[in-house]
């Protein structure tokens, strides 16, 4: 099976990835669309839906097309009884773009991804802080004091108080 948005993918031999950054497809105004229930035997098969639908084995490579309109995610959920929505199948068309074929090859995304910010944040109590001339927190003191010591008949065990 081929579907036609994938088969649109453009593939990068320097990289040897394929260019997800744009969509394929396009929301577009509420258009007159079909009712179809699916049938028993059609349960987790969109390619039966399909053929059931247009009546042509064309109408497969249009699936993207109305699982886009439809929202799902998982053609494997599609259940008995459910409702699919479709336009005529001279109108499936219509639902995809060449968005990423009229921009430029993503270099935009690129930078913006490259270029994270790398300023450093400052807490304005800390600020604060320092700019008093205090160095150290409240409960430290000035001279150290070892970790454990004997404080009379007492073992005291640590070096803040």
């Amino acid at each position: 099976m081929n579907i036609k948005s994938l088969s649109k993918l453009k593939y990068n031999k320097k990289t040897k990835m394929y260019n997800l950054f744009y969509p394929r497809l396009l929301y577009l105004p509420k258009r007159n669309f079909q009712i179809y229930e699916v049938q028993s035997g059609e349960e987790m098969r969109i390619d039966l839906v399909m053929k059931s639908i247009y009546l042509y084995d064309m109408s497969l490579e249009d699936i993207d097309v109305i699982l886009f309109i439809n929202g799902i995610d998982n053609p494997l959920s599609i259940k008995e009884g459910d409702i699919i929505y479709y336009p005529s199948y001279e109108q499936l068309d219509g639902y995809r773009t060449d968005f990423a074929d009229k921009t430029n090859t993503g270099e935009d995304v690129r930078k913006a991804l490259s270029t994270p910010n790398k300023s450093t944040k400052t807490d304005p109590n800390r600020k604060k802080f320092v700019d008093n001339g205090y160095f150290l927190p409240p409960v430290v003191t000035d001279s150290e004091k070892a970790p454990i010591r004997l404080e009379g008949n007492k073992i005291v065990i640590g070096g803040l108080n």
